[in-house]
Protein backbone atom coordinates (compact mmCIF):
# COMPACT_ATOMS: atom_id res chain seq x y z
CA UNK A 1 0.00 0.00 0.00
CA UNK A 2 2.95 2.36 0.64
CA UNK A 3 3.96 2.01 -3.00
CA UNK A 4 0.51 3.00 -4.20
CA UNK A 5 0.50 6.19 -2.18
CA UNK A 6 4.01 7.06 -3.27
CA UNK A 7 3.08 6.72 -6.91
CA UNK A 8 -0.13 8.69 -6.54
CA UNK A 9 0.26 12.33 -7.62
CA UNK A 10 -2.61 14.73 -7.89
CA UNK A 11 -3.21 17.81 -9.94
CA UNK A 12 -6.21 20.01 -10.49
CA UNK A 13 -7.75 22.33 -13.00
CA UNK A 14 -11.05 24.05 -13.46
CA UNK A 15 -12.78 20.87 -14.57
CA UNK A 16 -11.82 18.13 -12.11
CA UNK A 17 -9.38 16.73 -9.60
CA UNK A 18 -7.03 14.03 -10.93
CA UNK A 19 -4.96 11.27 -9.38
CA UNK A 20 -2.63 8.89 -11.23
CA UNK A 21 -1.05 5.63 -10.09
CA UNK A 22 1.51 3.51 -11.93
CA UNK A 23 -1.04 2.27 -14.46
CA UNK A 24 -4.25 4.28 -14.04
CA UNK A 25 -5.66 7.75 -13.55
CA UNK A 26 -8.80 8.81 -11.70
CA UNK A 27 -10.73 12.03 -12.18
CA UNK A 28 -13.21 13.45 -9.65
CA UNK A 29 -15.99 15.55 -11.24
CA UNK A 30 -17.85 17.68 -8.73
CA UNK A 31 -20.56 18.78 -11.16
CA UNK A 32 -23.52 16.52 -10.50
CA UNK A 33 -24.86 14.32 -13.31
CA UNK A 34 -27.31 11.44 -13.57
CA UNK A 35 -25.91 7.93 -13.84
CA UNK A 36 -26.33 7.73 -17.63
CA UNK A 37 -24.84 11.19 -18.18
CA UNK A 38 -21.85 10.52 -15.91
CA UNK A 39 -21.09 7.14 -17.51
CA UNK A 40 -21.39 8.66 -21.00
CA UNK A 41 -18.94 11.42 -20.09
CA UNK A 42 -16.40 8.87 -18.80
CA UNK A 43 -16.84 6.70 -21.91
CA UNK A 44 -16.32 9.64 -24.26
CA UNK A 45 -12.94 10.30 -22.63
CA UNK A 46 -11.85 6.65 -22.89
CA UNK A 47 -12.76 5.46 -19.40
CA UNK A 48 -15.75 4.42 -17.30
CA UNK A 49 -17.31 5.09 -13.92
CA UNK A 50 -15.00 3.95 -11.14
CA UNK A 51 -15.21 0.42 -9.80
CA UNK A 52 -14.37 -0.53 -6.22
CA UNK A 53 -13.60 -4.21 -6.45
CA UNK A 54 -11.03 -4.32 -3.63
CA UNK A 55 -9.83 -2.48 -0.56
CA UNK A 56 -6.94 -1.07 -2.64
CA UNK A 57 -9.30 0.67 -5.05
CA UNK A 58 -11.25 2.05 -2.12
CA UNK A 59 -7.99 3.48 -0.71
CA UNK A 60 -7.32 5.21 -4.04
CA UNK A 61 -10.72 6.89 -3.89
CA UNK A 62 -10.04 7.90 -0.30
CA UNK A 63 -6.75 9.55 -1.34
CA UNK A 64 -8.39 11.40 -4.21
CA UNK A 65 -11.17 12.74 -1.99
CA UNK A 66 -8.75 13.83 0.71
CA UNK A 67 -7.05 16.26 -1.76
CA UNK A 68 -10.11 18.44 -2.21
CA UNK A 69 -11.16 21.23 0.13
CA UNK A 70 -14.88 21.74 0.50
CA UNK A 71 -16.92 23.72 2.94
CA UNK A 72 -19.34 20.81 3.10
CA UNK A 73 -17.35 17.62 3.66
CA UNK A 74 -20.35 15.29 3.63
CA UNK A 75 -21.60 14.45 0.14
CA UNK A 76 -22.30 11.47 -2.13
CA UNK A 77 -20.25 10.23 -5.10
CA UNK A 78 -21.58 8.02 -7.84
CA UNK A 79 -19.68 4.82 -8.78
CA UNK A 80 -20.20 2.40 -11.66
CA UNK A 81 -22.41 -0.17 -9.90
CA UNK A 82 -25.96 -0.64 -11.18
CA UNK A 83 -28.95 -2.97 -10.87
CA UNK A 84 -30.12 -3.28 -14.46
CA UNK A 85 -33.70 -3.29 -15.59
CA UNK A 86 -35.49 -6.66 -15.20
CA UNK A 87 -32.82 -7.80 -12.71
CA UNK A 88 -33.62 -8.34 -9.04
CA UNK A 89 -31.81 -7.78 -5.75
CA UNK A 90 -30.17 -10.99 -4.49
CA UNK A 91 -29.49 -10.57 -0.79
CA UNK A 92 -27.17 -13.61 -0.53
CA UNK A 93 -24.56 -12.24 -2.97
CA UNK A 94 -21.86 -9.64 -2.10
CA UNK A 95 -22.98 -7.25 -4.88
CA UNK A 96 -26.68 -8.01 -4.21
CA UNK A 97 -27.35 -8.62 -7.91
CA UNK A 98 -25.80 -5.29 -9.03
CA UNK A 99 -23.27 -5.29 -11.92
CA UNK A 100 -20.18 -3.19 -12.75
CA UNK A 101 -20.83 -1.08 -15.86
CA UNK A 102 -17.18 -1.58 -16.87
CA UNK A 103 -18.00 -5.22 -17.60
CA UNK A 104 -15.66 -6.45 -14.86
CA UNK A 105 -16.54 -9.72 -13.17
CA UNK A 106 -18.51 -9.71 -9.94
CA UNK A 107 -16.25 -9.11 -6.95
CA UNK A 108 -16.34 -10.58 -3.46
CA UNK A 109 -15.55 -7.19 -1.89
CA UNK A 110 -18.43 -4.94 -0.83
CA UNK A 111 -19.03 -2.19 1.72
CA UNK A 112 -22.79 -1.79 2.00
CA UNK A 113 -23.98 0.73 4.55
CA UNK A 114 -27.49 -0.71 4.39
CA UNK A 115 -29.22 -3.58 2.67
CA UNK A 116 -30.50 -2.53 -0.78
CA UNK A 117 -34.24 -2.29 -1.21
CA UNK A 118 -35.76 -5.57 -2.42
CA UNK A 119 -36.78 -4.69 -5.96
CA UNK A 120 -36.50 -5.72 -9.59
CA UNK A 121 -36.34 -2.13 -10.89
CA UNK A 122 -33.34 -0.10 -12.01
CA UNK A 123 -31.18 1.18 -9.09
CA UNK A 124 -27.71 2.81 -8.92
CA UNK A 125 -25.08 2.91 -6.17
CA UNK A 126 -23.39 5.93 -4.63
CA UNK A 127 -20.83 6.31 -1.84
CA UNK A 128 -21.27 8.54 1.19
CA UNK A 129 -18.13 10.57 1.87
CA UNK A 130 -17.81 11.81 5.43
CA UNK A 131 -14.28 11.55 6.94
CA UNK A 132 -15.65 12.43 10.38
CA UNK A 133 -18.08 9.49 10.45
CA UNK A 134 -17.57 5.80 11.20
CA UNK A 135 -19.74 4.93 8.20
CA UNK A 136 -17.10 6.32 5.86
CA UNK A 137 -17.35 5.38 2.14
CA UNK A 138 -20.39 3.15 2.72
CA UNK A 139 -22.46 2.04 -0.27
CA UNK A 140 -26.12 2.94 -0.67
CA UNK A 141 -28.55 2.34 -3.52
CA UNK A 142 -30.87 4.98 -4.91
CA UNK A 143 -32.39 6.57 -7.99
CA UNK A 144 -30.30 6.59 -11.18
CA UNK A 145 -31.77 9.97 -12.21
CA UNK A 146 -30.66 12.05 -9.22
CA UNK A 147 -27.48 14.10 -10.01
CA UNK A 148 -24.36 13.28 -7.99
CA UNK A 149 -20.61 14.00 -8.35
CA UNK A 150 -18.80 11.07 -9.94
CA UNK A 151 -15.35 9.53 -10.50
CA UNK A 152 -14.00 8.30 -13.84
CA UNK A 153 -11.15 5.82 -14.04
CA UNK A 154 -8.75 5.28 -16.94
CA UNK A 155 -6.42 2.33 -17.21
CA UNK A 156 -3.18 2.63 -19.20
CA UNK A 157 -0.52 0.18 -20.25
CA UNK A 158 2.27 2.39 -18.90
CA UNK A 159 3.52 5.80 -17.79
CA UNK A 160 6.29 8.25 -18.80
CA UNK A 161 8.31 10.33 -16.35
CA UNK A 162 7.73 14.07 -16.25
CA UNK A 163 9.91 16.36 -18.40
CA UNK A 164 12.24 19.18 -17.32
CA UNK A 165 13.49 22.31 -19.11
CA UNK A 166 16.97 23.78 -18.65
CA UNK A 167 16.20 27.30 -19.84
CA UNK A 168 13.43 29.82 -20.35
CA UNK A 169 10.31 28.17 -21.71
CA UNK A 170 7.03 26.41 -20.88
CA UNK A 171 5.71 22.83 -21.01
CA UNK A 172 2.00 21.96 -21.15
CA UNK A 173 0.50 18.45 -21.07
CA UNK A 174 -2.64 17.09 -22.68
CA UNK A 175 -3.61 13.80 -21.07
CA UNK A 176 -5.74 11.24 -22.99
CA UNK A 177 -8.82 11.84 -20.85
CA UNK A 178 -8.86 15.62 -21.30
CA UNK A 179 -9.20 17.95 -24.28
CA UNK A 180 -7.38 20.86 -22.61
CA UNK A 181 -3.64 21.38 -22.11
CA UNK A 182 -2.47 22.18 -18.59
CA UNK A 183 0.85 22.95 -16.89
CA UNK A 184 0.68 20.00 -14.50
CA UNK A 185 3.39 19.41 -11.89
CA UNK A 186 3.55 15.62 -12.27
CA UNK A 187 6.08 12.87 -11.83
CA UNK A 188 4.22 10.36 -14.06
CA UNK A 189 1.93 10.85 -17.07
CA UNK A 190 -0.08 8.15 -18.88
CA UNK A 191 0.88 6.75 -22.26
CA UNK A 192 -0.79 8.76 -25.02
CA UNK A 193 -0.06 12.08 -23.32
CA UNK A 194 1.40 14.67 -25.67
CA UNK A 195 3.42 17.70 -24.62
CA UNK A 196 3.57 21.18 -26.13
CA UNK A 197 7.05 22.71 -25.60
CA UNK A 198 7.70 26.40 -26.17
CA UNK A 199 11.26 27.71 -25.63
CA UNK A 200 12.13 31.40 -25.84
CA UNK A 201 13.43 32.28 -29.29
CA UNK A 202 12.53 28.84 -30.75
CA UNK A 203 9.63 27.40 -32.74
CA UNK A 204 7.07 25.45 -30.63
CA UNK A 205 7.10 21.67 -31.00
CA UNK A 206 5.48 18.68 -29.28
CA UNK A 207 6.46 15.18 -28.18
CA UNK A 208 4.43 12.04 -27.29
CA UNK A 209 4.58 9.41 -24.54
CA UNK A 210 4.64 6.07 -26.34
CA UNK A 211 6.03 2.54 -26.12
CA UNK A 212 9.60 2.30 -27.42
CA UNK A 213 10.01 -1.47 -27.71
CA UNK A 214 13.63 -1.45 -26.63
CA UNK A 215 13.29 1.17 -23.89
CA UNK A 216 9.77 0.70 -22.56
CA UNK A 217 7.39 3.64 -22.24
CA UNK A 218 9.22 6.93 -22.91
CA UNK A 219 8.96 10.25 -24.71
CA UNK A 220 9.56 10.49 -28.43
CA UNK A 221 12.37 13.00 -27.60
CA UNK A 222 13.94 12.87 -24.10
CA UNK A 223 15.42 16.44 -23.86
CA UNK A 224 16.79 18.46 -22.17
CA UNK A 225 14.79 21.31 -23.65
CA UNK A 226 15.23 25.11 -23.92
CA UNK A 227 18.98 25.00 -23.39
CA UNK A 228 20.90 28.33 -23.45
CA UNK A 229 24.29 29.37 -22.22
CA UNK A 230 24.19 27.26 -19.10
CA UNK A 231 25.95 28.10 -15.88
CA UNK A 232 25.94 26.23 -12.60
CA UNK A 233 25.47 29.62 -11.00
CA UNK A 234 22.07 30.01 -12.69
CA UNK A 235 19.41 27.51 -11.56
CA UNK A 236 22.14 24.98 -10.85
CA UNK A 237 22.67 24.72 -14.58
CA UNK A 238 19.31 22.96 -14.85
CA UNK A 239 20.69 19.93 -12.96
CA UNK A 240 18.45 18.23 -10.43
CA UNK A 241 21.26 17.15 -8.10
CA UNK A 242 24.92 18.09 -8.81
CA UNK A 243 26.13 20.59 -11.42
CA UNK A 244 29.73 20.62 -12.66
CA UNK A 245 31.06 23.31 -15.01
CA UNK A 246 34.30 23.28 -16.95
CA UNK A 247 34.57 26.46 -18.96
CA UNK A 248 31.30 26.79 -20.84
CA UNK A 249 30.51 23.07 -20.57
CA UNK A 250 27.98 22.11 -17.90
CA UNK A 251 27.39 18.48 -16.83
CA UNK A 252 24.97 17.06 -14.31
CA UNK A 253 25.42 14.14 -11.93
CA UNK A 254 23.37 12.46 -9.23
CA UNK A 255 23.75 11.65 -5.57
CA UNK A 256 24.40 8.15 -4.24
CA UNK A 257 21.80 5.48 -5.15
CA UNK A 258 20.60 7.70 -8.04
CA UNK A 259 21.45 7.72 -11.72
CA UNK A 260 21.10 10.34 -14.46
CA UNK A 261 18.03 10.07 -16.65
CA UNK A 262 18.00 10.32 -20.43
CA UNK A 263 17.39 14.08 -20.36
CA UNK A 264 20.84 14.57 -18.81
CA UNK A 265 19.60 16.79 -16.00
CA UNK A 266 17.11 14.79 -13.89
CA UNK A 267 17.96 11.91 -11.57
CA UNK A 268 16.21 8.70 -10.72
CA UNK A 269 16.84 5.89 -8.29
CA UNK A 270 19.07 3.15 -9.49
CA UNK A 271 17.24 -0.04 -10.29
CA UNK A 272 17.73 -2.07 -7.13
CA UNK A 273 15.40 -4.87 -8.24
CA UNK A 274 17.24 -8.09 -8.91
CA UNK A 275 16.21 -11.70 -9.20
CA UNK A 276 16.52 -12.29 -5.46
CA UNK A 277 15.29 -8.94 -4.17
CA UNK A 278 11.64 -10.01 -3.77
CA UNK A 279 9.98 -13.42 -3.60
CA UNK A 280 7.34 -12.52 -6.15
CA UNK A 281 7.66 -9.09 -7.84
CA UNK A 282 9.85 -6.02 -7.35
CA UNK A 283 8.88 -2.50 -8.48
CA UNK A 284 11.03 0.61 -8.32
CA UNK A 285 9.46 3.76 -6.95
CA UNK A 286 10.53 7.31 -6.34
CA UNK A 287 12.13 6.44 -3.00
CA UNK A 288 13.20 2.85 -3.54
CA UNK A 289 11.93 -0.60 -4.38
CA UNK A 290 8.78 -2.28 -3.16
CA UNK A 291 7.90 -5.98 -3.17
CA UNK A 292 4.47 -7.11 -4.32
CA UNK A 293 2.67 -10.39 -3.73
CA UNK A 294 0.09 -12.19 -5.91
CA UNK A 295 -3.61 -12.24 -5.09
CA UNK A 296 -4.35 -14.32 -2.03
CA UNK A 297 -0.98 -13.57 -0.41
CA UNK A 298 0.49 -10.73 1.64
CA UNK A 299 3.94 -9.39 2.51
CA UNK A 300 5.57 -10.84 5.58
CA UNK A 301 7.32 -8.73 8.22
CA UNK A 302 10.56 -8.74 6.20
CA UNK A 303 8.73 -6.87 3.37
CA UNK A 304 10.23 -9.27 0.82
CA UNK A 305 8.61 -12.71 1.16
CA UNK A 306 4.90 -13.53 0.78
CA UNK A 307 2.56 -15.33 3.17
CA UNK A 308 -0.72 -17.03 2.32
CA UNK A 309 -3.93 -15.27 3.36
CA UNK A 310 -6.50 -17.53 5.03
CA UNK A 311 -9.62 -16.40 3.17
CA UNK A 312 -11.72 -18.93 5.10
CA UNK A 313 -11.35 -16.75 8.20
CA UNK A 314 -13.58 -14.15 6.53
CA UNK A 315 -17.34 -14.49 6.52
CA UNK A 316 -17.49 -12.94 3.06
CA UNK A 317 -16.45 -16.21 1.38
CA UNK A 318 -18.32 -19.51 1.14
CA UNK A 319 -21.65 -18.25 2.40
CA UNK A 320 -22.94 -21.83 2.00
CA UNK A 321 -21.11 -25.09 2.49
CA UNK A 322 -17.57 -25.34 3.84
CA UNK A 323 -14.38 -23.42 3.01
CA UNK A 324 -11.01 -25.05 2.33
CA UNK A 325 -8.02 -22.73 2.29
CA UNK A 326 -5.39 -23.29 -0.42
CA UNK A 327 -2.08 -21.64 -1.27
CA UNK A 328 -3.06 -18.19 -2.49
CA UNK A 329 -6.74 -19.02 -2.79
CA UNK A 330 -9.58 -21.09 -1.31
CA UNK A 331 -12.20 -23.62 -2.38
CA UNK A 332 -15.88 -23.67 -1.41
CA UNK A 333 -17.36 -27.15 -1.14
CA UNK A 334 -20.85 -28.49 -0.46
CA UNK A 335 -22.09 -31.52 1.45
CA UNK A 336 -22.70 -34.79 -0.39
CA UNK A 337 -25.77 -34.54 -2.60
CA UNK A 338 -25.19 -30.85 -3.38
CA UNK A 339 -23.07 -28.94 -5.90
CA UNK A 340 -21.69 -25.41 -5.89
CA UNK A 341 -23.36 -23.12 -8.46
CA UNK A 342 -22.58 -19.39 -8.41
CA UNK A 343 -21.58 -19.51 -4.76
CA UNK A 344 -24.65 -21.45 -3.61
CA UNK A 345 -25.11 -25.14 -2.79
CA UNK A 346 -27.80 -26.58 -5.04
CA UNK A 347 -29.40 -30.01 -4.68
CA UNK A 348 -28.22 -32.66 -7.18
CA UNK A 349 -31.00 -34.67 -8.85
CA UNK A 350 -29.41 -38.11 -8.54
CA UNK A 351 -32.37 -39.71 -10.33
CA UNK A 352 -31.08 -38.32 -13.64
CA UNK A 353 -28.19 -40.81 -13.53
CA UNK A 354 -29.38 -43.29 -10.88
CA UNK A 355 -28.93 -47.08 -10.99
CA UNK A 356 -32.41 -47.85 -9.62
CA UNK A 357 -33.90 -50.96 -11.29
CA UNK A 358 -37.51 -49.77 -11.07
CA UNK A 359 -38.21 -46.22 -9.86
CA UNK A 360 -36.19 -43.43 -8.24
CA UNK A 361 -37.36 -40.71 -5.82
CA UNK A 362 -35.16 -37.60 -5.44
CA UNK A 363 -34.92 -35.79 -2.11
CA UNK A 364 -32.96 -32.80 -0.81
CA UNK A 365 -29.35 -33.94 -0.70
CA UNK A 366 -30.12 -37.59 -1.44
CA UNK A 367 -32.38 -40.07 -3.27
CA UNK A 368 -34.02 -43.48 -2.77
CA UNK A 369 -34.92 -46.43 -5.00
CA UNK A 370 -38.41 -47.95 -4.97
CA UNK A 371 -39.76 -51.24 -6.36
CA UNK A 372 -42.97 -52.14 -8.15
CA UNK A 373 -45.79 -54.10 -6.46
CA UNK A 374 -44.75 -57.61 -5.57
CA UNK A 375 -41.06 -56.74 -5.21
CA UNK A 376 -38.79 -55.54 -2.40
CA UNK A 377 -35.55 -53.57 -2.43
CA UNK A 378 -32.42 -55.69 -2.21
CA UNK A 379 -29.50 -55.01 0.12
CA UNK A 380 -27.56 -53.06 -2.52
CA UNK A 381 -30.28 -50.38 -2.44
CA UNK A 382 -30.69 -50.39 -6.24
CA UNK A 383 -32.04 -53.75 -7.53
CA UNK A 384 -35.43 -55.34 -6.75
CA UNK A 385 -36.19 -58.89 -5.55
CA UNK A 386 -39.42 -60.84 -6.00
CA UNK A 387 -41.54 -61.30 -2.86
CA UNK A 388 -42.66 -64.93 -2.23
CA UNK A 389 -46.27 -64.24 -1.28
CA UNK A 390 -46.91 -68.01 -0.76
CA UNK A 391 -45.05 -67.84 2.55
CA UNK A 392 -48.02 -66.01 4.00
CA UNK A 393 -50.74 -66.53 1.38
CA UNK A 394 -54.45 -66.93 1.89
CA UNK A 395 -54.70 -69.93 -0.45
CA UNK A 396 -56.55 -72.83 1.30
CA UNK A 397 -55.38 -75.57 -1.11
CA UNK A 398 -52.27 -74.78 -3.14
CA UNK A 399 -50.27 -71.54 -3.76
CA UNK A 400 -47.97 -70.95 -6.74
CA UNK A 401 -45.56 -67.98 -6.51
CA UNK A 402 -45.09 -65.91 -9.69
CA UNK A 403 -42.80 -62.97 -10.49
CA UNK A 404 -44.36 -60.02 -8.71
CA UNK A 405 -47.48 -61.92 -7.52
CA UNK A 406 -48.90 -65.44 -6.78
CA UNK A 407 -51.64 -67.87 -7.91
CA UNK A 408 -54.13 -69.91 -5.86
CA UNK A 409 -55.00 -73.33 -7.39
CA UNK A 410 -57.88 -75.78 -6.66
CA UNK A 411 -58.69 -79.37 -7.70
CA UNK A 412 -60.70 -79.99 -10.85
CA UNK A 413 -64.34 -79.11 -10.45
CA UNK A 414 -63.67 -76.33 -7.98
CA UNK A 415 -63.37 -72.58 -8.16
CA UNK A 416 -61.61 -70.10 -5.89
CA UNK A 417 -63.13 -67.10 -4.14
CA UNK A 418 -61.24 -63.99 -2.97
CA UNK A 419 -60.52 -65.54 0.42
CA UNK A 420 -58.69 -68.48 -1.23
CA UNK A 421 -61.37 -71.08 -0.43
CA UNK A 422 -62.22 -73.75 -3.08
CA UNK A 423 -65.95 -74.17 -3.98
CA UNK A 424 -67.32 -76.99 -6.13
CA UNK A 425 -68.58 -76.11 -9.57
CA UNK A 426 -72.31 -76.72 -10.31
CA UNK A 427 -71.95 -79.63 -12.77
CA UNK A 428 -75.43 -79.34 -14.29
CA UNK A 429 -75.20 -75.65 -15.03
CA UNK A 430 -71.44 -75.29 -15.34
CA UNK A 431 -71.51 -72.32 -12.97
CA UNK A 432 -70.75 -71.53 -9.36
CA UNK A 433 -73.29 -72.25 -6.63
CA UNK A 434 -76.11 -69.79 -6.30
CA UNK A 435 -74.64 -68.37 -3.07
CA UNK A 436 -71.52 -67.35 -4.99
CA UNK A 437 -73.32 -66.20 -8.13
CA UNK A 438 -75.31 -63.67 -6.14
CA UNK A 439 -72.07 -61.90 -5.07
CA UNK A 440 -70.48 -59.92 -7.95
CA UNK A 441 -67.34 -59.36 -5.92
CA UNK A 442 -66.85 -63.10 -5.39
CA UNK A 443 -67.71 -64.14 -8.93
CA UNK A 444 -65.35 -61.53 -10.37
CA UNK A 445 -62.30 -63.31 -8.97
CA UNK A 446 -62.95 -66.58 -10.80
CA UNK A 447 -60.39 -67.10 -13.54
CA UNK A 448 -61.90 -70.12 -15.29
CA UNK A 449 -65.28 -72.00 -15.15
CA UNK A 450 -65.47 -75.59 -16.32
CA UNK A 451 -68.27 -76.38 -18.79
CA UNK A 452 -69.00 -79.95 -17.68
CA UNK A 453 -68.00 -82.59 -15.20
CA UNK A 454 -65.75 -84.45 -17.65
CA UNK A 455 -63.65 -81.40 -18.35
CA UNK A 456 -63.46 -80.65 -14.63
CA UNK A 457 -61.72 -83.99 -14.06
CA UNK A 458 -58.75 -82.97 -16.23
CA UNK A 459 -58.28 -79.31 -15.38
CA UNK A 460 -57.69 -77.00 -12.43
CA UNK A 461 -59.05 -73.65 -11.50
CA UNK A 462 -56.53 -70.92 -10.63
CA UNK A 463 -57.11 -67.57 -9.01
CA UNK A 464 -54.68 -64.63 -9.38
CA UNK A 465 -55.04 -63.01 -6.00
CA UNK A 466 -54.08 -59.50 -5.03
CA UNK A 467 -50.71 -59.71 -3.35
CA UNK A 468 -51.06 -59.05 0.38
CA UNK A 469 -48.05 -56.74 -0.04
CA UNK A 470 -49.42 -54.73 -2.92
CA UNK A 471 -52.43 -52.74 -4.04
CA UNK A 472 -52.70 -54.40 -7.44
CA UNK A 473 -56.28 -54.65 -8.79
CA UNK A 474 -58.14 -57.99 -8.93
CA UNK A 475 -57.39 -59.86 -12.17
CA UNK A 476 -60.03 -60.37 -14.88
CA UNK A 477 -61.27 -63.75 -16.16
CA UNK A 478 -58.68 -65.99 -17.88
CA UNK A 479 -55.93 -63.42 -17.17
CA UNK A 480 -52.51 -65.14 -17.09
CA UNK A 481 -50.71 -61.89 -16.10
CA UNK A 482 -47.83 -62.70 -18.41
CA UNK A 483 -46.58 -65.48 -16.17
CA UNK A 484 -43.10 -66.82 -16.72
CA UNK A 485 -42.75 -70.21 -18.48
CA UNK A 486 -41.43 -71.73 -15.26
CA UNK A 487 -44.54 -70.61 -13.34
CA UNK A 488 -46.85 -71.95 -16.08
CA UNK A 489 -45.23 -75.38 -16.20
CA UNK A 490 -45.36 -75.60 -12.41
CA UNK A 491 -49.07 -74.81 -12.42
CA UNK A 492 -49.65 -77.46 -15.16
CA UNK A 493 -47.83 -80.18 -13.23
CA UNK A 494 -49.83 -79.35 -10.11
CA UNK A 495 -53.02 -79.52 -12.14
CA UNK A 496 -52.19 -83.03 -13.42
CA UNK A 497 -51.41 -84.16 -9.89
CA UNK A 498 -54.76 -82.81 -8.68
CA UNK A 499 -56.63 -84.67 -11.50
CA UNK A 500 -55.07 -88.01 -10.54
CA UNK A 501 -56.04 -87.53 -6.91
CA UNK A 502 -59.64 -86.65 -7.83
CA UNK A 503 -60.06 -89.77 -10.03
CA UNK A 504 -58.81 -92.00 -7.22
CA UNK A 505 -61.18 -90.34 -4.77
CA UNK A 506 -64.18 -90.74 -7.12
CA UNK A 507 -63.50 -94.40 -7.87
CA UNK A 508 -63.08 -95.11 -4.18
CA UNK A 509 -66.53 -93.63 -3.49
CA UNK A 510 -68.50 -95.13 -6.44
CA UNK A 511 -67.44 -98.82 -6.18
CA UNK A 512 -68.78 -99.37 -2.62
CA UNK A 513 -72.05 -97.70 -3.63
CA UNK A 514 -72.48 -100.04 -6.60
CA UNK A 515 -71.86 -103.11 -4.41
CA UNK A 516 -74.43 -101.90 -1.84
CA UNK A 517 -77.05 -101.40 -4.55
CA UNK A 518 -76.42 -104.89 -5.94
CA UNK A 519 -76.85 -106.54 -2.50
CA UNK A 520 -80.05 -104.61 -1.88
CA UNK A 521 -81.49 -105.67 -5.26
CA UNK A 522 -80.60 -109.33 -4.50
CA UNK A 523 -82.33 -109.25 -1.13
CA UNK A 524 -85.46 -107.74 -2.66
CA UNK A 525 -85.58 -110.45 -5.30
CA UNK A 526 -85.37 -113.25 -2.72
CA UNK A 527 -88.08 -111.74 -0.52
CA UNK A 528 -90.38 -111.19 -3.45
CA UNK A 529 -90.13 -114.86 -4.36
CA UNK A 530 -91.03 -115.89 -0.81
CA UNK A 531 -94.09 -113.63 -0.82
CA UNK A 532 -95.40 -115.24 -3.97
CA UNK A 533 -95.26 -118.71 -2.41
CA UNK A 534 -97.12 -117.60 0.73
CA UNK A 535 -99.93 -116.11 -1.37
CA UNK A 536 -100.52 -119.40 -3.19
CA UNK A 537 -100.73 -121.26 0.12
CA UNK A 538 -103.19 -118.89 1.71
CA UNK A 539 -105.71 -119.06 -1.16
CA UNK A 540 -106.41 -122.73 -0.32
CA UNK A 541 -107.35 -122.14 3.35
CA UNK A 542 -110.91 -120.82 3.45
CA UNK A 543 -112.17 -119.22 6.63
CA UNK A 544 -108.77 -118.11 7.68
CA UNK A 545 -107.42 -114.57 7.79
CA UNK A 546 -104.05 -113.21 6.89
CA UNK A 547 -101.48 -112.81 9.54
CA UNK A 548 -98.82 -110.15 9.22
CA UNK A 549 -95.75 -111.55 7.57
CA UNK A 550 -93.52 -109.26 9.49
CA UNK A 551 -92.20 -107.79 6.27
CA UNK A 552 -91.59 -104.16 5.66
CA UNK A 553 -94.89 -102.39 4.85
CA UNK A 554 -93.36 -101.19 1.63
CA UNK A 555 -92.75 -104.83 0.54
CA UNK A 556 -96.32 -105.70 1.44
CA UNK A 557 -97.57 -102.99 -0.86
CA UNK A 558 -95.28 -104.28 -3.53
CA UNK A 559 -96.75 -107.75 -3.12
CA UNK A 560 -100.33 -106.49 -3.30
CA UNK A 561 -99.58 -104.86 -6.59
CA UNK A 562 -98.65 -108.23 -8.15
CA UNK A 563 -101.61 -109.63 -10.26
CA UNK A 564 -103.19 -112.74 -8.75
CA UNK A 565 -103.53 -114.28 -12.15
CA UNK A 566 -99.86 -114.93 -12.13
CA UNK A 567 -100.06 -116.93 -8.92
Amino acid sequence: MLLIFLLMLTFSNAEYETLCTSNACFTLHLDGLSFVEANTNCNNNGGYLMTIRSKEEEDILQTLLSQISLQEKHFKIRIGLKLHRESCVISQEPLKGFKWVSGAEDSEYSNWGREPHSTCHERCVSISYNPMSHSHLKWTDGSCLKPFPYVCMFYFKGMCKALTISGPGQITYTVPFSKESQNYQLKLLPVGTYVDIMCDGQEPFYILCSNAHNKGYTWSKPGPFCQTNRSCAIKNGGCEHVCKQEGKEVTCSCNNSYELNEDGVSCGLKNMCSENTCQHQCIMGETGFTCLCPDGMELSSDQRSCLDIDECASQEVCREGSCVNTEGSYICSCEEGFEMIHGHCKDIDECVTSKCEHTCSNSVGSFSCDCNNGFKLSEDGYSCEDINECLGSICKFECVNTRGSFVCACPSGYQVDRSGVCFPTDVSSGSLPESLSESPSESSVVLDVQENFTESLSSTVELQHESPHTNAPSPDFNDTHNQDPVDTSLATSLSKSFNNRVIICVLGSVIPLVVLVAITVGILAVRCNQVKKEVKKNTATDGYCWVSSGLDPRLEKLYESIPTDDL
